[in-house]
């Protein structure tokens, strides 16, 4: 009997918005010269995604005619080796102080991405042990000019700008916790790493 060839489940068309329709373009310039790639053979030099990854950021960041988001939550679920921490960490990066918010438009109708007014990105899991795994990557991934540019001062469970912003690890299930102004919560675990966008 002859071997059955198995075409991939997709629960997402494996396309992008038009340029018009998504700040991605934005946030994946603004992640090529701020960020680095935080371990590994390449460790250090400048951040790029993958091209999968790159039509998963164009998607997560495509808006409506308003500038609206289209959709507020998101899961990623590949296997081990993937890149799901690296991945998500560069999200939390961009939420933290870069590009990731609507701005207005320009001549040419491409969207204009800007910061978010009031960051502050919680990377939650069960357990304290679990979050390391996406806070130990950014003091790799963050470049000494994005450092001192935005004025970060890295710690262990709770990374500040002078801006205002803040990304902190938390235990706990993210609605259980307190304050409502959250912008972005990554929720992980070896299974199901998921983003929720407000």
């Amino acid at each position: 009997m002859p071997a059955q060839t198995l075409e991939p489940v997709r629960t997402w068309p494996d396309t992008v918005p038009e340029p018009t329709r998504t700040l991605g373009w934005d946030v994946l310039s603004w992640t090529s010269r701020w960020l680095l790639q935080p371990d590994g053979p390449d460790a250090g030099t400048p951040w790029r995604f993958t091209d999968e990854q790159v039509r998963i950021v164009l998607r997560w960041f495509e808006i409506d005619d308003a500038g609206n988001f289209t959709r507020r939550q998101g899961t990623i679920r590949r296997l081990k080796g993937w890149g799901k921490d690296p991945f998500l960490a560069a999200l939390c990066a961009v939420e933290f102080v870069g590009p990731c918010r609507f701005g207005g438009w320009r001549e040419d109708g491409t969207p204009i991405a800007v910061p978010h007014p009031a960051p502050w990105v919680q990377v939650c899991a069960v357990s304290k042990d679990q979050t390391r795994n996406t806070m130990r990557l950014f003091p790799g991934m963050f470049s000494p000019k994005l450092i001192a540019e935005y004025g970060i001062d890295l710690g262990k469970e709770i990374i500040y700008s002078s801006g205002g912003g803040v990304i902190e690890a938390v235990t706990s299930s993210p609605r259980a916790l307190e304050g409502g102004r959250l912008p972005l919560h990554l929720r992980g675990d070896e299974r199901d790493p998921s983003l929720d966008l407000f």
